[in-house]
């Protein structure tokens, strides 16, 4: 279906959203985690999670891009909806299916009973959305990005050097290090590997991550052998063969995301401290009623 290099490997392109300066994607990124953690409203969080993938065509992607993306938004969205709706302790609850009833012998008494709760389905369905909404722009930023350019542009937002290189050589091993791991699993399914049995489970998860482990360790060597003897950290400052500039479209995507997400985040601030019953301004009603909504 897809090679797992797939997954953080860049596409080639000359789209605009490829086009775009390394730092504008950056500060989207961040607004856009500030208004999926503010935004409590299932509507509103779902169309924050359709709107990256309305890009991905545009961005011309290929077809196991789309799958790599469907398998993280459904991991997330099945775990966080099917844990909340089966553990959710607030009250009120709506039980909408009984799974394991109180009175049944031995399981119903151990567990007091195992229900599906309406509240908890809606709980976890706004926790699902965040998560979808900043899987798919964040895989959005990083397969329209190049890795020297999102290196230039955390350096040119102030991130000290060592960290941004840390954060670029992450997202560059992690399609080895996941490659890796299949290779592996296919060479102890060779050697017989039954993962059916609890004891086939336990002994082929230590096989597998035995060796996935000591490459790391040893690749994580090699590396800091090679950028050492390139004088990486010879001189204070570095220059760079190439200069980012901001486009005016850049610096318009960017001040609707920090408008729109700073202003979002106040008004839920405002709203909160309403609710707490620690501020209350009787002109900022109209504040309150949108941030009761949102």
């Amino acid at each position: 279906m897809f090679k797992a290099r797939e997954i953080a490997e860049p596409d080639t392109g000359n789209t605009f959203i490829h086009n775009m300066d390394p730092r504008a994607k950056i500060i989207i990124l961040f607004a856009m985690s500030i208004l999926v953690v503010s935004l409590d409203n299932e509507k509103a969080l779902f169309l924050l999670c359709i709107a990256p993938l309305l890009i991905y065509p545009i961005a011309g992607f290929s077809r196991s891009k789309y799958w790599i993306a469907f398998i993280f938004i459904a991991i997330s969205l099945w775990g966080t909806i099917f844990s909340q709706a089966l553990f959710y302790r607030e009250w009120p609850r709506t039980i909408l299916l009984t799974l394991i009833p109180e009175e049944l012998p031995v399981l119903g008494k151990i567990t007091g009973g195992l229900h599906i709760y309406k509240e908890g389905f809606l709980y976890g369905l706004i926790q699902g959305l965040r998560f979808s909404a900043m899987t798919e722009l964040g895989l959005l930023v990083c397969w329209t990005t190049q890795p020297q350019k999102m290196l230039l542009g955390l350096v040119r937002l102030k991130i000290p050097y060592g960290i941004a290189f840390m954060v670029v050589t992450a997202l560059r091993f992690l399609p080895i290090l996941i490659a890796e791991f299949f290779t592996v699993i296919e060479a102890q399914k060779l050697k017989g590997f039954n993962p059916l049995t609890l004891k086939g489970l336990f002994t082929g998860l230590l096989n597998i991550l035995t060796p996935v482990l000591a490459n790391s360790v040893r690749r994580a060597g090699v590396l800091s052998a090679s950028v050492e003897s390139r004088a990486f950290r010879a001189y204070p400052t570095r220059t760079y063969l190439k200069e980012l500039r901001y486009s005016a479209f850049d610096i318009g995507v960017m001040a609707i995301f920090s408008v729109g997400s700073l202003g979002v985040a106040v008004v839920k601030i405002l709203y909160g401290l309403y609710a707490g019953e620690i501020l209350y301004v009787s002109a900022f009603r109209w504040v309150y009623e949108v941030g009761r909504n949102l």
